[in-house]
């Protein structure tokens, strides 16, 4: 409810700004009274936009540092069902087939997943229309089908992540020559992915390279992931030491993720 007052609080600016232009216009009409019917529509029309743009651009400003501080309660301080209840409004507001409905989506879906329902967070997920311009579409395309089979992967549904991360790593190829950059940043996902999967399936890994990517990666949420791969990894090589410190990492900094609740729930029936 309070991150959902936050987002609102660019409504009641918009509603305060044309109150306040109002007023303007009111008090202009009265001290400009003298003036010439011609000069006084042009001075009210002038200061009507002047005060509405203002006004719009306030409201803007406040609706990306409220949405800012909804993406926080997720990503930072781990908290995914608070977050799911105040962003599912925000989600459903947007405009259908726009490049906004798509990515207020994915962060829905993210939400969903970490709450540990990955399935509803599949379902969330909205694929870019048709209308929507290159290279745009395509870079949306890469971003929901990153966040597809990350889902899998932490569904741990392995026919659908290999699928996936097949079409995925496709997308990110596609995108070399039309969004070089984005395609760069997304390859390291593709590969961390290839190693989930193979944890998934057998496989073991490297824990000084996961611990160092663990390390880059800028949000807990982020972090976490690859802190379950370390988990996967140790129990997959069998280093006791080595499971135990990755699950207590993973207890004391997942916040309320699902994950991390499981973990907690296992510590306590042991004690």
């Amino acid at each position: 409810m309070k991150l959902y007052w936050k987002l609102n609080k660019s409504r009641w600016v918009l509603v305060a700004g044309g109150l306040a232009t109002l007023l303007c216009l009111a008090v202009l009409a009265v001290y400009r009274r003298q003036m010439p019917p011609w000069q006084l529509g042009l001075t009210l029309v002038l200061a009507a936009g002047v005060c509405l743009g203002a006004t719009w651009f306030a409201a803007g400003m406040v609706a990306s540092a409220c949405q800012q501080s909804m993406l926080e309660q997720l990503h930072l301080k781990l908290q995914p069902d608070a977050f799911v209840a105040a962003y599912a409004p925000v989600a459903e507001a947007m405009p259908p087939d726009s490049a906004g409905a798509v990515t207020a989506a994915v962060n829905l879906a993210d939400g969903y997943c970490a709450a540990g329902d990955w399935q509803q967070a599949l379902a969330t997920l909205v694929q870019p229309s048709a209308q929507l311009a290159e290279p745009k579409r395509s870079a949306l395309q890469a971003l929901v089908l990153r966040s597809r089979c990350r889902y899998c992967l932490w569904g741990g549904e392995v026919p659908g992540a290999e699928a996936a991360l097949q079409t995925f790593a496709r997308q990110v190829e596609s995108l070399r020559e039309s969004n070089p950059p984005l395609a760069e940043n997304l390859q390291g996902d593709v590969e961390l992915y290839q190693t989930w999967l193979g944890l998934l399936t057998g496989h073991t890994a490297d824990c000084g390279v996961l611990e160092q990517k663990m390390q880059q990666l800028p949000t807990k949420l982020a972090k976490l992931d690859v802190c379950w791969m370390l988990l996967l990894a140790s129990r997959a090589a069998r280093d006791e030491a080595a499971e135990k410190r990755y699950e207590s990492l993973f207890r004391q900094e997942g916040g309320n993720l699902a994950a991390a609740r499981t973990l907690r729930g296992a510590k306590a029936a042991e004690g």
